[in-house]
């Protein structure tokens, strides 16, 4: 009777033990917090002039080369930046930065958050070149980038850079990759908040040959879309655009393209089917005749390409040149355009994009842009901000922006990203394994 018992409670343990087991269930809370990191602007340096379109007054700013790190409110929605670079603290809104050389060349980009890649597609190391590359380190620890430069000889030797916290660096583009005419950027930070910037001016002695900012784009992609190009209107002569591309990759790509003008759409010639050789920087004119000012480029290719288009430009008289850069897929966000009526443009299959208004009076109004391959919209003065939504799928958009000094392009991509970080929280089995 003993054994029987003894041999029944053993029974009872194994079967507690392998249930307990089985259905051992561990809890377990994640938290999460989201948040809108600051964005970074191109430094100020000599010779030029920057402006810095805010949504509010009451965004928070500070400077990089100063011991500060607090941020102060400037009260503008137009901030003017003498020396450095800003980090702004503008939530979800987009800050975007107009910088001129009075008088000489004009350019934009958006202000953005760090980010872990940046491809610059554009601008030239030749003996014309007075351009340079920009980096910002906005944070509080030192930062180590990897610089990646294509030419059209292919990849040259990548080039590490240290860099102390809250500074920036300009390193000349001739430095990098002396007597290059065709080059790309991949710019790779190891460690550090980094932003990358990229100025291509040009000059032939003392007579200057233009300028403009070169945006970033994000990795290579199948299906490349330019939304915004500028055209002389009736341009029969001479090769106004010129279209580079670089496969990053192993494999040579074939492509294949389409120009989207208000008029209609149609293969360029002399694209269609071209195999383009990979890790060599290849430059493609586009010349042809049309009666509207602005067209967007579509091409599709086998292997992940990047692009860009070079363009021969005329403001109010003054020649000037810009680089279109590839766009990514039209999400909903809001971008400050204080001070500048951008012309927007977006292309798409069947576009359909409502627009958000903010003028600087207060005032809110909204607008619904529709077409098919390509549709425009001018900007009216004293918009402060312009809300991007209820966009259809497959489209992408530019904004193409013109002063006396010259003219600017800039991808409706987000500058400000939402991030999620995980909070830590308490766990009793920290305490009691």
């Amino acid at each position: 009777m003993k054994r029987q018992r003894l041999a029944l409670l053993a029974l009872i343990l194994v079967g507690v033990f392998f249930f307990s087991s089985v259905f051992n269930v561990g809890v377990s809370t994640n938290e999460f917090s989201q948040s809108y990191p600051a964005v970074v602007c191109p430094p100020n340096t000599p010779g030029l002039a920057t402006a810095i379109s805010l949504s509010s007054g009451k965004s928070l700013i500070r400077k990089t080369g100063t011991s500060s790190m607090q941020p102060y409110s400037v009260g503008l929605t137009r901030y003017a930046i003498k020396a450095q670079s800003a980090v702004i603290e503008a939530g979800e809104v987009t800050p975007l930065v107009w910088q001129v050389k009075k008088g000489v060349w004009a350019g934009s980009v958006p202000c953005s958050s760090p980010s872990s890649s940046q491809w610059f597609v554009g601008a030239t190391a030749d003996v014309t070149s007075k351009g340079s590359l920009r980096i910002v380190n906005s944070g509080l620890g030192r930062a180590i980038v990897d610089i990646n430069i294509y030419t059209e000889n292919g990849l040259l030797t990548p080039r590490t850079i240290s860099m102390k916290a809250n500074t920036y660096t300009s390193i000349g583009l001739p430095s990098l990759a002396p007597g290059s005419r065709r080059i790309v950027i991949h710019l790779v930070p190891r460690s550090g908040r980094v932003n990358g910037f990229v100025v291509d001016e040009r000059g032939k002695g003392l007579q200057s040959l233009g300028g403009d900012l070169v945006n970033s784009t994000g990795e290579p992609t199948k299906n490349l879309q330019i939304p915004a190009i500028p055209h002389p209107v009736g341009r029969n002569s001479g090769t106004p655009h010129v279209l580079r591309l670089l496969v990053p990759g192993d494999i040579d790509a074939r492509i294949s393209a389409e120009i989207r003008t208000v008029d209609g759409t149609f293969s360029p010639i002399g694209i269609n089917g071209k195999v383009i050789r990979h890790s060599k920087v290849v430059e493609i004119p586009i010349d042809f005749t049309m009666q509207s000012g602005t067209f967007a480029l579509s091409i599709e290719s086998d292997q992940p390409i990047l692009g860009s288009v070079f363009s021969k430009t005329q403001a109010n008289g003054k020649n000037d040149f810009v680089w279109s850069t590839g766009a990514d897929n039209l999400a909903e966000f809001t971008v400050a355009t204080t001070g500048l009526s951008p012309n927007l443009v977006f292309t798409g299959g069947s576009i359909r994009v409502s627009l958000g208004l903010t003028f600087t009076n207060g005032k809110k109004s909204s607008v619904l842009i529709t077409g098919e391959d390509i549709a425009t919209y001018k900007t009216p003065d004293r918009v402060e901000s312009i809300s991007f939504m209820r966009i259809s799928s497959g489209t992408s958009g530019a904004a193409l922006i013109s002063s006396k000094s010259g003219y600017g392009y800039i991808p409706l991509n987000r500058g400000s990203v939402l991030t999620k970080s995980s909070v830590p929280s308490s766990n009793i089995r920290v305490l009691n394994p």
